[in-house]
């Protein structure tokens, strides 16, 4: 896990409940990490969560770097943990809104923004997850 977050790889843990991946993961965040280089934001999924709540708390905790770009503070990296990926509920659709906004970011740099209609690159985080077996 060291490794991959020091040559910035995302990481997804999966395996059955109970087997210690949030645990592992939080431990090093919390106590394995130089605090002058990385800055660390938690969130839990859950089946209420929706893609507007998670696009505000990921906003909230970077800042504006330019017109159009959030980053973390200058000289530091963001990682982002997302515990119980898989939990938000599914759509009439098939579609999990709060999962579909971080494959947005993964796929193309970013999202956008709900109010300005414009698109918001985010650089300089890091994802890493754990979920239990998809089903």
């Amino acid at each position: 896990l060291e490794l991959l977050i020091q040559n910035h790889h995302h990481v997804l843990l999966t395996g059955p409940t109970g087997t210690g991946k949030s645990v592992c993961i939080q431990n090093k965040l919390l106590t394995g990490l130089d605090r002058s280089i990385y800055v660390v934001l938690m969130l839990t999924f859950s089946a209420r969560t929706g893609a507007a709540q998670t696009e505000d708390i990921i906003d909230s905790k970077l800042e504006r770097r330019r017109t159009g770009v959030l980053g973390p503070p200058p000289n530091k990296r963001c990682i982002i943990f997302v515990d119980d990926l898989n939990m938000p509920v599914r759509e009439q659709y098939g579609a999990q809104p709060a999962i579909e906004l971080l494959r947005q970011w993964m796929d193309f740099g970013g999202w956008y923004d709900r109010k300005l209609n414009s698109f918001k690159h985010i650089i300089d985080v890091q994802f890493l997850a754990a979920m239990g077996p998809p089903g």
